[in-house]
C-alpha cells in the first residue's frame, strides 16, 4: 500500500468561553478568547508542514450548537489553508455542536466533508489514487445516548480504513455517556484506525490494529486540564504500521503546582522558588501563556507571616505583575494562591507518643512513604505493583468509593489518580489530626 499520513484531533470547542478569569485581566481575557481558534490553527499548519493527505475532526469542532459567525469565519479560513494544499477535511459533529447549527451563508471548499446522522464511508485520496475510507457518523442531537459504534461495518472496505467517532468508550463516570460504547465494541470492527473524540485527554485504548485512540483536546478550557494540549499525527508506513505522534498545539496550558514552606525563612525565599518555578515552566513551552494555581503547603515560620490578613492577595497581585504583565507567551499568570500551610511542630516528637494521635500520625508517616497505588481499572490489568501496607489499601479503597460519584471525578477532571498529590493530602490529614486530637475535646 502507499504510505500516507493523517492529522486526527477532535474537541476544539471554537467558541468555548473562559469564564472567571476575564473579569481579573481584560488581556487576558483576549487572549483566552482566541485560544481555541489559535490552538486550531496551530493544528492546520502542523498539517501543511507535514504534508498529510487527510485532516480528520472527531467531534465538537464548535463549543455549542449555535454557532457564532465569528468562528465560522475563522474556521473557514483554516480549511481554505488545508484545502490549497491539497489536504482533504472530514468533520463529524458531537453534543456539543449537533447538526443543524451550520450557517449556509458560509462555503467551505469542495475538500471538507461533512458526515451524517448515518455511517457513511468517503475515501481518503491523492492524486486520484485511493489512500483510504474514512467512515464517520455525526450527532443529530445533543444528548445521543445510542451505541453508534454497532452501527460501523464489522468488515470494511478500502486498502485502510478510519472510523471516526465521537463517543463515550468504556466506564467513564467522569464523563457524560454519549454515544457509549465498549472497547470491544470497536475491537469487534476490522479496523485499522478508531479515531475518537469526546475524551480531553490523549489516550490510546488500544495500541495494536485497530489503533483506538483520543487525541485529546487541541486547548485545555480550565484548570482541570492541565498539560500539553493538542492533536495527533498518524503515519501509515507502506508495511501498514501505524505510528502516533503528538503534536502539541495550545497557546494558553494550565498548570497545579503544590510547593512546601518547609525550610523557608521569609517571603524573599518564598518568591525565588516562584521565580525558579515559573522559569521551569516557561522553559518548557516559551510560544505559550501559562496559568498558574499555586498551593502552598508545609510547616514552618512563613506560616504565621502568610496567615496574616491580605498577604495572600497582596502576594497574589505581586507575582500577577511581575510575571504576566502583560498577559502574553512566554508569560505566566498566577490564577489562585491557595494557603493550605500549618505552623512548624516538632513531628517526630507527635509520632512517637503512646496515644491515639501517636497512632494516626505513624499510619500517616507509613502512607506517605508507601502511597496507594491506583485500581487496575485506572490502569491497565498490565501493570502490576508489589505489596503494600493495609494504610495503602484502606485508603484507596476509600478513595475508590469516593470516585463512584460522577460530582466528584467531574471536579477531580479527567485523571483523578495522576493529580492527587498524596504528601500534600497526608500533610493535611496530620495538620487536622494534631488540631483535632491534641485539644482536649472528645
Amino acid at each position: 500500500m502507499q504510505p500516507f499520513s493523517f492529522l486526527h484531533c477532535a474537541d476544539v470547542h471554537l467558541g468555548a468561553p473562559f469564564r472567571g478569569l476575564t473579569s481579573v485581566s481584560p488581556e487576558l481575557g483576549a487572549h483566552l478568547r482566541d485560544a481555541p481558534a489559535a490552538a486550531f490553527t496551530r493544528l492546520v499548519t502542523a498539517a501543511v508542514e507535514h504534508q498529510v493527505a487527510g485532516f480528520i475532526i472527531a467531534g465538537d469542532l464548535f463549543d455549542a450548537a449555535d454557532r457564532n459567525l465569528r468562528a465560522q469565519i475563522k474556521l473557514r479560513d483554516q480549511l481554505v489553508r488545508l484545502h490549497e494544499a491539497g489536504i482533504s477535511t472530514f468533520v463529524t459533529a458531537g453534543n456539543h455542536d449537533p447538526m443543524g447549527g451550520w450557517l449556509s451563508s458560509i462555503r467551505y471548499p469542495d475538500s471538507v466533508h461533512f458526515f451524517g446522522p448515518e455511517v457513511t464511508a468517503l475515501p481518503l485520496q491523492r492524486d486520484g489514487e485511493t489512500l483510504a475510507n474514512v467512515y464517520g457518523v455525526s450527532f443529530n442531537r445533543p444528548e445521543v445516548k445510542d451505541n453508534l459504534a454497532v452501527e460501523f461495518p464489522v468488515e470494511p472496505e478500502g486498502p485502510f480504513s478510519i472510523g471516526v467517532l465521537h463517543a463515550s468508550v468504556g466506564d467513564r463516570s467522569e464523563h457524560a455517556p454519549y454515544a457509549p460504547c465498549s472497547l470491544q465494541d470497536l475491537q469487534s470492527r476490522r479496523f485499522d484506525y478508531w479515531a475518537l473524540g469526546h475524551v480531553h485527554k490523549r489516550e490510546t485504548l488500544h495500541g495494536e490494529r485497530p489503533i483506538i485512540h483520543y487525541p485529546g483536546n487541541p486547548q485545555g478550557l480550565h484548570i482541570n486540564e492541565t498539560g500539553p494540549r493538542g492533536g495527533t499525527l498518524v503515519e501509515v508506513a507502506s508495511t501498514g504500521t501505524i505510528s502516533l505522534t503528538p503534536i502539541w498545539s495550545d497557546v494558553v496550558r494550565w498548570h497545579r503546582l503544590r510547593t512546601s514552606i518547609d525550610g523557608m525563612e521569609s517571603v524573599d525565599d518564598l518568591l525565588g522558588v516562584f521565580n525558579q518555578t515559573t522559569s521551569a515552566i516557561v522553559g518548557e513551552a516559551s510560544e505559550c501563556l501559562h496559568i498558574l494555581r499555586w498551593t502552598l503547603t508545609g510547616g514552618g515560620p512563613l506560616h504565621a507571616e502568610l496567615r496574616r490578613p491580605d498577604t495572600g492577595r497582596d502576594l497574589t497581585e505581586t507575582l500577577r505583575a511581575e510575571y504576566a504583565s502583560p498577559a502574553e507567551p512566554g508569560t505566566v499568570w498566577l490564577e489562585r494562591l491557595d494557603l493550605a500551610t500549618r505552623a512548624a511542630r516538632n513531628m517526630r516528637a507527635l509520632r512517637e507518643q503512646q496515644d491515639l494521635l501517636g497512632d494516626f500520625l505513624r499510619l500517616a508517616e507509613e502512607l506517605r512513604s508507601s502511597p496507594p497505588a491506583p485500581p487496575d481499572h485506572e490502569i491497565g490489568t498490565g501493570k502490576l505493583f508489589g505489596p503494600e501496607p493495609e494504610s495503602s489499601t484502606a485508603v484507596r479503597e476509600a478513595v475508590a468509593m469516593l470516585l463512584e460519584d460522577r460530582r466528584v471525578r467531574a471536579a477531580m477532571g479527567d485523571d483523578p489518580w495522576t493529580i492527587a498529590d498524596w504528601p500534600r493530602l497526608v500533610a493535611a490529614a496530620e495538620s487536622l489530626a494534631i488540631k483535632w486530637l491534641s485539644s482536649g475535646e472528645e
